[in-house]
């Protein structure tokens, strides 16, 4: 993906989710003129399933004669496909051209907003395993992608609104086989455009996971509300916590799909939560943040104040109307006015952004809460100045100078083949941290230079045969320890100081950080803080290593630190610079004084 995504999900401000059937082309150019003259440049537009295949069966007692549209109008194309629903669309491509507007599409809408959007024929039908349903939505996509393909306003194709919101399934390989119908049935259509996943709240293992969406789509997605995410609801929005969850878990789905992501529902679920004055910094942050840790865009939901609304899901669900970038008037929030400015910072700007630096691989195993592990070992990795992809112990094992092990559980931890994997990577150099969370790992005491003597729950008593102790209990017990293994060093932490930060309000102000400062103390930054509100990323126009032993100065020349607050206050950074470069400018702001949620570019070169 070479363009960042910036953008809103789209329902006609008239008519909500009933936009095809209230179609007014009038008021969806007025909307669409306000979103494209304050910055949006991506629209997710949603073809009403029930709308657009508004197939019924004709019975027999218990058998399907036929199928036919309601009405029990006979189809006018094999497709199954309503042509003025089809012709409406076309409409609003064209409104889309008149303000270059690019689409994403997304195609199976039967779940919007807590309610289902299917076609008579589907109740009570699993759309991902009954073989009608499977039939009549491969027609729909096949059908719609091969009408609409040669639209240039069409930038994507979405599988559909949260597919896997639309009925339980507890198959992971159903799963897996709906996702890669569709997504081969929208590219033997048009191999020209990506197909997104469009899925909400993805697992590691489970039903609908990150790595099966990843092989089966070219773009992963993520839905990061506070309000509905695990482990987010502990502090404010204007804490760290809450302003690097899209961030994180984007970076997450990315890193465990092997596949592009973007941010493509963001919002705070309205003026119960917070005002519109930290909606905005909330954004703010979010915007710079996803961009500079590589996210491939951020889309807002949504774009339209629904308070006028009175068809459901609007008059069920009252958090779903008073969510828009503009008001009831059609008047641009403070929200929109982030987008439009992060929209032009983005077309003024000089310079191409290179990928952040990588500073070590956080990797997730068997049996543990995935999700929220890296969560909190990611917070506590920007509190100590580094950057951490992730990976799964079942998937292959990146290269890499450090490897976190975070609140391992269990004995069914992972195959002992990557455990021994781990292993001769730590021999080769590599650091290992480990934090235990009630596991049992073999050859722990050769692995960590400490014996187990006695143990109880969420407890053991250690003896050093090695290891240098870093830490104790109030009883002198070692609870931290380090061990030079083989050519390498491993650290082991005898708790889940990440598994206890998982609902600990307030837990990112104490000095936790300082575990992972301790790891990572060898990182080759450019730039450091110790504030821990104040994130950065490194970033260099050639390939750039951490190791002593392979970097090489002439790789890179021109550098960047992106320097974010996490915060709702201003924060003197405090930053400390590596005397081997020059700060040449300062982009977007000042290093000195950062305003609530704000950031600034530096931009260095070698001395």
């Amino acid at each position: 993906m070479n363009n960042f995504l910036l953008g809103c999900n789209y329902w006609a401000s008239n008519a909500g989710a009933e936009m095809w059937v209230d179609f007014c082309p009038d008021s969806i150019d007025k909307d669409l003129k306000t979103l494209s003259e304050n910055g949006i440049k991506h629209l997710r537009v949603f073809p009403n399933w029930r709308d657009f295949q508004p197939v019924m069966p004709l019975c027999v007692w218990d058998k399907v004669e036929e199928y036919r549209m309601v009405g029990e109008k006979r189809p006018k194309n094999k497709y199954y496909l309503c042509e003025t629903a089809l012709e409406r669309f076309n409409q609003f491509c064209d409104i889309a051209g008149k303000y270059n507007l690019q689409i994403v599409v997304g195609l199976i809408t039967g779940w919007m907003s807590g309610r289902l959007f299917v076609p008579p024929f589907m109740y009570g039908k699993n759309p991902y395993t009954d073989p009608t349903a499977l039939l009549f939505q491969q027609k729909f996509v096949a059908g719609f992608v091969s009408r609409f393909k040669h639209r240039p306003e069409i930038y994507a194709w979405d599988l559909g609104n949260e597919c896997n919101c639309m009925y339980p399934l507890d198959n992971r390989y159903a799963a897996h086989n709906w996702t890669l119908t569709l997504s081969n049935t929208i590219r033997a259509n048009d191999s020209a455009r990506p197909v997104v996943s469009g899925m909400h709240n993805m697992t590691v293992e489970g039903t609908w996971t990150i790595e099966d969406q990843g092989d089966a789509t070219d773009i992963l997605t993520t839905h990061p509300y506070p309000y509905w995410g695990y482990h987010t609801r502990i502090d404010t929005y204007s804490d760290i916590r809450t302003l690097l969850h899209a961030t994180c878990e984007t970076k997450f789905f990315s890193d465990l799909g092997g596949k592009p992501c973007f941010v493509e529902e963001l919002g705070t679920m309205g003026p119960m939560n917070c005002d519109e004055e930290i909606a905005a910094g909330f954004v703010r942050a979010n915007l710079y943040s996803n961009w500079a840790n590589g996210a491939a865009g951020v889309m807002w939901w949504c774009a339209h104040e629904q308070v006028n609304l009175f068809t459901p899901p609007y008059t069920w669900n009252m958090c779903e109307i008073e969510l828009g970038m503009t008001d009831k008037n059609g008047q641009p929030k403070p929200v929109l006015k982030e987008f439009k400015a992060f929209s032009e910072f983005l077309a003024k700007k000089d310079f191409e952004l290179p990928p952040a630096q990588i500073d070590g691989v956080c990797l997730l195993t068997k049996g543990q809460d995935q999700w929220g592990i890296a969560y909190m070992s990611y917070i506590l990795a920007k509190q100590a100045n580094v950057n951490i992809r992730f990976a799964f112990a079942e998937q292959e094992l990146p290269e890499s100078d450090v490897y976190l092990l975070p609140a391992v559980k269990g004995h069914l931890v992972m195959s002992r083949e990557r455990y021994l994997e781990i292993i001769k990577r730590v021999e080769s150099g590599a650091t290992l941290y480990i934090s235990n969370d009630e596991c049992i790992l073999s050859e722990f005491s050769q692995l960590t230079g400490a014996t187990v003597v006695d143990s109880r729950q969420n407890k053991r008593y250690l003896k050093p045969t090695g290891a240098t102790v870093l830490a104790t209990d109030e009883e002198g017990n070692p609870t931290f320890t380090s061990y030079a293994h083989g050519k390498g060093m491993v650290y082991y932490m005898d708790n889940a100081p990440e598994k206890m930060l998982l609902d600990k309000a307030g837990g990112f102000t104490d000095d936790t950080c300082d575990i992972y400062a301790k790891i990572f103390k060898d990182a080759n930054h450019i730039v450091k803080t110790t504030k821990k509100d104040v994130g950065i990323t490194q970033h260099h126009d050639k390939d750039f290593y951490t190791s002593s032993t392979v970097q090489k100065s002439k790789d890179f020349y021109t550098s960047y630190a992106v320097v974010i607050n996490y915060s709702g206050e201003q924060v003197a950074p405090e930053l400390t610079y590596n005397d081997n470069y020059k700060l040449v400018r300062q982009i977007g702001g000042t290093a000195e004084k950062l305003a609530p949620f704000s950031s600034v570019i530096l931009e260095f070169e070698k001395i």
